[in-house]
């Protein structure tokens, strides 16, 4: 079974979610670490970098999520296998 290009697409895009997540976090563990290590202080820092990294990974996993979802909604629906396009109530006969 083949898998369509645009689910691929999407896949990628939602794994991506994760190592932007995790990126933010040791980005900002990683800086804070080293101020300890440059002022010569306990690891009060590296605290402050994984709560600041947490919330600017968890920013950037809302705002990107919306952005794909935002995406999927726009696509085009003329070759979606027939289904009705989404809010219109199908044909009776």
């Amino acid at each position: 079974m083949q898998v369509p290009d645009e689910d691929r697409r999407k896949v990628g895009a939602y794994l991506g979610l994760g190592w932007g997540f995790a990126g933010a976090v040791g980005l900002f563990v990683g800086l804070g670490w080293l101020l300890d290590r440059w002022l010569g202080v306990s690891p009060v820092f590296t605290v402050i970098g994984v709560f600041v990294g947490g919330a600017a990974g968890f920013y950037y996993l809302v705002r990107q999520a919306f952005e794909i979802q935002k995406g999927d909604r726009a696509g085009n629906h003329e070759n979606d296998g027939g289904r009705e396009p989404p809010g219109k109530a199908p044909d009776r006969k």
